[in-house]
């Protein structure tokens, strides 16, 4: 196996189960019946939350998704029938207007599903939806998450779940009623302001249900050496600096299939240009005159 094969295994065999909880303390709404991300309370609920690249810190496969709830969770037979959609977004909020039509969802068509019909397990106050469809989240982009309940009947006012901070804007959306089953692709739209309450009015919150996301970390692992390298900036759009008091005498650049992908970069003192690459993650591999070498990880936007 040559050097160059055998390490990108080696590196790539980094790509092992990962967790990225955001979120934390034991906040929870005054109100059960608008718990994001599920009513419990309820029969029915659709709810929206938008987590963001910087709270995710990394592309990775998206397996599972778990939340946490005040009380220990004993039984929720009457929760059940979950739809699940992920998807990618530039969006930090909803732009939500006080209107008949003015909650700012954003369209499952836009997203992949990633649960149908599913059910939840629960240990304790932790609770667990298993993803039918992994999804593969790019490190770059927000993601959003839509969390569909079917089943009708409810579960009691004992289960709220814990609950962010506040953010500057609405990052959570929630409807719920015990006659009414949103539907996804036609969601109800009626918004009156942060105050919303009534089933027939969609509520948008500048907090989120505290999550952490399971899964496989899609990055690759970095190789350090005495004195290497600072990448700057990174994530990069157009050019990156390799910032080290070494001196460099070649630099490839691969993707993290193990692709060599040098063609489509230029190396000009310590400024490499990378504009030429599709957005994703790459994995730099360093040679310094020093006989060093050191592996670096940058994301292309």
């Amino acid at each position: 196996m040559k050097k160059t094969t055998l390490l990108l295994t080696l590196l790539i065999s980094g790509l092992a189960s990962a967790q990225v909880t955001i979120g934390e303390g034991t906040r929870t709404d005054s109100n059960t019946g608008l718990s994001t991300p599920i009513s419990i309370y309820y029969g029915y609920s659709m709810s929206q939350q938008i987590y963001t690249a910087e709270e995710i810190n990394g592309s990775m496969r998206i397996d599972q998704l778990k939340f946490y709830t005040a009380n220990q969770a004993t039984a929720l037979g009457n929760t059940a029938n979950i739809d699940v959609w992920i998807g990618h977004t530039n969006l930090s909020g909803f732009q939500n207007v006080v209107s008949d039509t003015g909650a700012a969802w954003i369209p499952v068509t836009q997203q992949q599903r990633v649960m149908t019909s599913g059910a939840l397990s629960f240990n304790g106050n932790e609770v667990i939806l298993t993803l039918n469809s992994p999804f593969e989240y790019n490190g770059i982009d927000n993601i959003v998450i839509t969390v569909d309940e079917n089943q009708a009947g409810n579960n009691g006012t004992s289960y709220k779940f814990f609950q962010t901070v506040d953010y500057s804007e609405d990052v959570s959306l929630i409807n719920r009623s015990d006659t009414d089953n949103p539907d996804p692709f036609n969601p109800p739209r009626k918004y009156t302001g942060p105050n919303s309450y009534l089933t027939s009015e969609v509520q948008g919150k500048k907090y989120k249900a505290i999550l952490t996301l399971i899964g496989q970390n899609l990055g690759v692992n970095e190789f350090n050496t005495l004195g290497d390298a600072v990448l700057y900036p990174n994530p990069a759009y157009e050019t990156v600096t390799i910032n080290t008091p070494l001196t460099i005498d070649t630099v490839e650049v691969f993707d993290i299939n193990g692709k060599n992908l040098s063609d489509n970069t230029n190396l000009s003192e310590q400024v490499l240009n990378i504009s030429k690459l599709s957005t994703g993650v790459y994995l730099l591999k360093i040679k310094y005159k020093e006989g060093i070498t050191s592996t670096k990880k940058i994301i292309k936007k």
